[in-house]
C-alpha cells in the first residue's frame, strides 16, 4: 500500500507541473503603449472602441468614413477603406458576437443609419435605417448590452432607440423633454453608457452640460443626475471603468463617483490635450481620441497629428 501510494503521488504532482508548464507557456498579451499615433492626417477620426479579444483599437471617421484599426504594438491598418459615403461616428463591440457597430450620419447624402460590421471579415453585414424609426433619426453613439441590443443616442431628435440585431427591428426606447436639443444644431444627446449592474443607461446632454439617468429594461424613469463637485464641461463620450463613469469633453475629462442609485455623482474634472471626443475602458486603463472635431465643425485649423492615449487615472486623486 505505502508502494502504491508513493507512485499516486509521483503521478499527482506530474500532473500538477505539466498543466503549470503548460500554463506557463502561453505568450503574454501584448502590453498597450501610452500613445498610438493615427496616419492620416484628414480623416478626422471621432469614435473609439476597444476589441479586448484581439487587443486592438477601432476608429472612426467623419471625413471620408474610413475605419482604422491600431493593434496593441501600434501596427495600423484600413478595416473600412474612405470611400465618402458617410460619416462615421460613434462605436461599440461586440466582442461575443465579433461585430463592430458604427453610426453612419448622411449616407449617401440622404440619411443616417446604424451600420454592423464582421469584425473578422470586414463586411458589412446589417444596417439600421434610423429614418424608420423617426422623421430626420440620427445616431451620436451607441452602448451593447450583454445580449448584443444597442441602445442609440439622436443629437438632434429627443430620442434614445433600442435595435435588436437578432430580429433585425429597431424601435424608440425613450422619449423625454430632457432629450431636446436646445441647440439647433445637433447636440442635444451624445454619448451613452450602460451601468454596471444592467439597471440603468446614463446619457450624456451637451447642452445644457448634465448627464441623464434612463432606467432599463423600459425607460419607466428618466431623471436628471444630481452633480456635485467640480462644473462638468459639456460632454460627449462616455466610459464605465471599475464602476466609476469617465465623461470626455473637448479638453478635460471628469470622473463621476455615483451612489449606488446612479442618481447622485461626485465629479472632478482634469485638463486634458484639446481636441478630444471619446473614450474606451481597457481595463484597468482609459484611453482616449485626440480628434479635433470641434475645430472641424468650425472650419478651424486642426492641431495633428490625431491620437488615441492613455489617462493619468492618479491625476483625478489629486
Amino acid at each position: 500500500m505505502l508502494k502504491l501510494n508513493i507512485v499516486l503521488a509521483a503521478t499527482t504532482l506530474l500532473l500538477v507541473c505539466a498543466c503549470s508548464d503548460s500554463s506557463d507557456s502561453r505568450p503574454a498579451p501584448t502590453p498597450l503603449m501610452d500613445r498610438y499615433v493615427l496616419s492620416s492626417a484628414d480623416s478626422v477620426p471621432e469614435g473609439v472602441a476597444f476589441d479586448a479579444d484581439e487587443r486592438a483599437f477601432y476608429a472612426t471617421s467623419l471625413q471620408g468614413g474610413s475605419i482604422v484599426r491600431l493593434s496593441a504594438d501600434g501596427e495600423e491598418s484600413i478595416f473600412r477603406a474612405a470611400d465618402g459615403r458617410a460619416s462615421l461616428l460613434g462605436a461599440a463591440i461586440d466582442s461575443a458576437n465579433r461585430r463592430l457597430w458604427v453610426c453612419a450620419q448622411q449616407v449617401d447624402g440622404l440619411d443616417n443609419r446604424v451600420w454592423i460590421f464582421d469584425l473578422s471579415s470586414g463586411d458589412m453585414t446589417m444596417e439600421f435605417l434610423l429614418g424608420a424609426l423617426s422623421t430626420g433619426g440620427s445616431c451620436n453613439d451607441l452602448i451593447l448590452d450583454t445580449t448584443g441590443i444597442a441602445y442609440v443616442t439622436d443629437p438632434a431628435n429627443p430620442f434614445i432607440y433600442r435595435l435588436d440585431p437578432a430580429s433585425g427591428e429597431g424601435a424608440i426606447l425613450a422619449t423625454d423633454p430632457l432629450f431636446e436639443d436646445i441647440t439647433g444644431i445637433s447636440l442635444g444627446l451624445n454619448g451613452i453608457e450602460l451601468t454596471p449592474d444592467g439597471s440603468a443607461l446614463i446619457v450624456a446632454r451637451f447642452a445644457p452640460a448634465s448627464l441623464l439617468r434612463v432606467s432599463l429594461p423600459a425607460a419607466a424613469e428618466i431623471q436628471l443626475i444630481t452633480l456635485t463637485g467640480d462644473m462638468l464641461p459639456p460632454p460627449d463620450g462616455l466610459a464605465f471603468l471599475e464602476g466609476e463613469l469617465f465623461a470626455v469633453s473637448n479638453s478635460s475629462v471628469s470622473r463621476v463617483q455615483f451612489n449606488t442609485g446612479f442618481t447622485q455623482g461626485s465629479v472632478v474634472t482634469t485638463e486634458q490635450k484639446s481636441g478630444l471626443s471619446t473614450a474606451a475602458a481597457v481595463n484597468p486603463e482609459l484611453y482616449v481620441i485626440k480628434s479635433e472635431v470641434v475645430n472641424f465643425a468650425i472650419g478651424a485649423t486642426l492641431d495633428i497629428p490625431f491620437e488615441i492615449f492613455r489617462v493619468e487615472l492618479s491625476d483625478f486623486d489629486q
